[in-house]
């Protein structure tokens, strides 16, 4: 694999990005409507990922699986995480000299070497806060005054030698949700999928095995390359020697064919037209999700560029209306709970005179096209497992000491819409 560039955005305001690039964004509604990979002048591809308010974007201009690109970018996003905590661009520049040796350690004339961030904490320390005030006041790296540690054994994600005084192992499953669902309310697509966290305190040179209740259904498995697998083909069960803190155990999808479609959030979205008044109206309930309540609920509702006199009513949660590249309405809640029932979010809006001549026709197919089409939906559902897989046991070999652990579960919405 061989990158050309590696550029990091934000979305707030453009303007370092390639001229190619952004006027592609300007094309589109929405970042959300952006494709990952886009064809670039040149025969040059640009591959981006968005996280939050930043966008990492790769350029390559040779035949490459864009998949390895999206994973390498996810994989920076990650090893960028662990060192400086928030992502955003005032941390991106409080930080700038790590950002940089992290990168120049990453990829080597456009090669991908390493986004393992065991293997990098041997090669770029951490920044404390006293080094970090005299390389932004002097712009000079200091970095360490040790020679790198790089592990050579034959588990290079662990060194020899670690100790702790507690020795503690925590397992995060969260499962993304991808479904569409037509006006009718009927599931048109979805999707489960999901990654298994860890964060490992443990001393000397543990061997873990991880028993899983439902190790059939999960296909397109990727795992740590600590984890055996052929252990994994022949017995179903995750066997691994744990590189120390955090790091992603594996990812994979669920196949629920022969398994029921679990919706924790019903949510009922129509589109009426009255002349040339538009009327959007949401409603929301709590779905099969064990009486778990829903957090972080927000609804978006992207409106067409014509539209004006944007009116929203809701009794419960708030909301906000945006016109940074088309009008959108956001509605968030901080709790929706199993007994709350008929939560209602009410737009109404006009277009304006680009639209004035279908107004006269009335036709559903014309209110379709000019209307809103979709509403996008974010949530959490801690304790709550969509595909049901769960740990069954989690095994310590090789060492005598005792193990604390916790396993922690979280269904959240993926690619979550709902159409009008």
């Amino acid at each position: 694999m061989s990158l050309e560039s590696l550029f990091i955005l934000n979305t707030a305001g453009y303007g370092g990005e390639p001229p190619a690039f952004a006027r592609y964004l300007a094309s589109v509604p929405s970042l959300a409507d952006a494709e990952p990979v886009w064809s670039g002048p040149q025969d040059t591809v640009c591959i981006h990922i968005q996280r939050k308010e930043l966008v990492y974007l790769g350029i390559v201009s040779e035949e490459v699986p864009p998949i390895e690109i999206l994973e390498f970018l996810d994989g920076v996003v990650q090893a960028l995480s662990e060192y400086i905590g928030q992502l955003s661009e005032l941390t991106i520049k409080e930080n700038f000299v790590t950002v940089y040796q992290l990168l120049s350690e990453m990829v080597d004339s456009g090669s991908v070497v390493t986004t393992d961030t065991t293997v990098l904490r041997g090669l770029v320390p951490v920044p404390s806060l006293v080094n970090r005030v005299i390389e932004n006041v002097s712009g000079i790296g200091l970095g360490s005054e040790k020679r790198p540690n790089v592990n050579t054994s034959a588990t290079p994600w662990r060194r020899q030698g670690i100790r702790h005084t507690t020795n503690e192992f925590f397992v995060d499953i969260v499962e993304r949700i991808d479904t569409i669902v037509d006006s009718s309310g009927s599931i048109i697509s979805y999707d489960v999928s999901g990654d298994i966290s860890c964060k490992s305190r443990l001393s000397g040179m543990p061997d873990l095995v991880m028993v899983l209740n439902r190790p059939d259904i999960m296909d397109d498995v990727a795992f740590h390359p600590c984890v055996r697998r052929r252990k994994w083909d022949e017995e179903r069960t995750i066997g691994f020697v744990p590189p120390d803190g955090q790091f992603k155990l594996a990812s994979f999808h669920a196949a629920m064919d022969t398994s029921p479609k679990v919706l924790p959030l019903h949510v009922r979205a129509l589109s009426t037209r009255k002349d040339n008044v538009y009327t959007v109206e949401v409603i929301l309930e709590p779905g099969q999700c064990n009486g778990r309540p829903i957090e972080k609920v927000s609804v978006k509702v992207p409106l067409p560029q014509q539209a004006y006199n944007i009116g929203v009513q809701c009794k419960t949660g708030t909301h906000a209306v945006s016109n940074a590249r088309s009008p959108q309405v956001e509605w968030n809640l901080k709790t929706v709970k199993s007994a709350d029932r008929g939560l209602r979010l009410v737009i109404q809006y006009l277009l304006r005179s680009a639209s004035a001549g279908s107004a006269e026709k009335g036709s559903a197919a014309s209110s379709a096209e000019q209307g809103a089409l979709a509403a996008f939906i974010d949530f959490e559902v801690a304790g709550f497992s969509a595909s049901s897989i769960k740990v069954d046991a989690l095994r310590l070999l090789r060492e005598s000491y005792k193990l604390f652990k916790g396993v922690r579960y979280v269904t959240m919405a993926g690619s979550y819409q709902v159409r009008f």
